[in-house]
């Protein structure tokens, strides 16, 4: 089996990296940059992010500030790799959202943004199910259930938990009682109005830009029929972690 190790370049975190090749290697696995079977992500959230990107199983290993989605520490390494070997684990799969505009597609495992790029309000139409709203402020995220615990969480406040859904939050709405809006899985099509004069929009995935676009522009946002897959060795609480400041 061959494994792919993802992580951040720093001292503490090159310890553990070598801890991991060392023991792949003890065990009969091949480090393999090029065509992995597996993925092994070494740091926080973040990272996972950039490991989910690789479309293939990843095994969680947590090494940074923040990592609500990691399930293995550092220490347990070594069991890790045993049970590995033994077919000892969950396989948890996460929906991804479908971003497409403009004959762009891109997958996000936390969430689409469609954000202002300048200091200044955008005004935006959501249309979903047999709703249609209008919204203006700093722009909207779209998140998975796993994406509620990120920036969507900073923004509202809220998580979903434990359910197949999707959140719309709404990032400094202008005069609005609303915060954000849970629906089931859906296409959500979003367009740029005009405000009278030209702006520019960007629209990201998982934190990286996408495109920039101007107003007159429709992006549509579903979750896609690929997932993400993860392989869990141990039991995770996303949000008793972030109630216990991530212990």
């Amino acid at each position: 089996m061959r494994i792919k190790i993802v992580s951040k370049p720093s001292g503490q975190i090159l310890e553990i990296v070598q801890k991991i090749i060392s023991t792949a290697k003890s065990q009969g696995f091949e480090i393999d940059e090029q065509n992995p079977d597996i993925i092994i992500a070494v740091g926080g959230d973040g990272t996972l992010l950039k490991a989910i990107k690789l479309n293939k199983p990843v095994i969680a290993i947590k090494a940074g500030r923040r990592g609500f989605l990691m399930d293995v520490n550092p220490e347990s390494i070594d069991e890790v790799f045993k049970r590995l070997k033994e077919n000892d684990y969950k396989i948890q799969e996460y929906p991804l959202l479908e971003t497409n505009i403009c004959g762009i597609s891109s997958l996000a495992f936390n969430e689409a943004g469609i954000l202002a790029d300048q200091p200044e309000t955008i005004l935006l139409t959501l249309s979903f199910l047999n709703s249609e709203i209008q919204i203006e402020g700093d722009g909207v995220l779209i998140s998975t259930p796993q994406g509620t615990t990120g920036w969507s969480l900073s923004a509202t406040g809220n998580i979903l938990y434990g359910i197949n859904a999707m959140e719309i939050a709404f990032i400094n709405p202008v005069l609005s009682p609303l915060r954000s809006i849970v629906l089931p899985p859906t296409e959500i099509k979003v367009k740029v109005e005009s405000k009278g004069y030209p702006q520019k929009i960007r629209v990201t995935t998982d934190g990286d830009l996408l495109k920039v676009i101007n107003e007159g522009s429709e992006i549509k946002v579903k979750l896609s029929s690929k997932k993400a897959i993860i392989y869990r060795f141990f039991d995770i609480d996303p949000l008793r972690r972030i109630l216990n400041g991530d212990k």
